[in-house]
């Protein structure tokens, strides 16, 4: 179990690709997060069966996306790398530098390495950057609005199609009929006395 461990460890050392952790998380991504999210109390049952599977679905739109961007990119990377040192030689060359033809493979497999290598990050830098969330805003978004649960207190929309007629309720005001006719109103005030303004 120990060797077993031990060779892995060394390929991953030898063959350290940068694809390798992306993919490793999304994966893990992919099962813990749905998990996660459905083990939540005192949520919504329907609720967490929508989130747990968007995070499904984006994780397992990432896992092969990041593969492909990754090694297409060092795919090209090889060939900038390739047509570059090639480049180089014929310079050197020119100048009146001859190098042996081990000297040159080993030179130019060292370049390719490197090349392949930095343009394989970028590439799945940019698969996180923009082409994930594009693949997601495409494939994702529609699925999961067919798949919503609809919650009673949500608001209706209104269309704008539709005439909005108010429902107002119109009260008339009717004039009384019978003057009021109280002694409290008829008791006689006295105002003798008053004065207006100072003593």
């Amino acid at each position: 179990m120990i060797n077993f461990i031990k060779n892995i460890c060394k390929n991953l050392g030898n063959n350290n690709k940068s694809i390798y952790p992306v993919i490793a998380i999304a994966t893990a991504n992919g099962i813990c997060r749905p998990t996660f999210t459905m083990l939540k109390k005192g949520e919504n049952p329907e609720s967490k069966k929508y989130a747990a599977l968007r995070e499904g679905i984006t994780e397992f739109i990432a896992v092969p996306t990041y593969w492909v961007s990754g090694v297409l990119a060092a795919k090209f990377g090889e060939k900038v790398a390739s047509k570059a040192m090639d480049l180089h030689f014929k310079a050197q060359e020119k100048k009146g530098f001859f190098l042996a033809n081990e000297v040159k493979q080993e030179m130019k497999s060292s370049a390719i390495r490197k090349g392949k290598a930095g343009l394989m990050l970028i590439g799945v830098c940019s698969a996180a950057g923009i082409i994930i969330p594009a693949l997601c805003s495409v494939c994702v978004t529609p699925i999961m609005k067919r798949l919503k649960p609809k919650t009673e207190n949500q608001p209706k929309k209104l269309d704008i199609k539709e005439s909005f007629v108010p429902n107002i309720v119109v009260t008339q005001i009717k004039t009384p009929q019978k003057f009021i006719d109280n002694a409290v109103f008829k008791s006689n005030v006295s105002c003798s006395g008053m004065r207006v303004g100072g003593i």
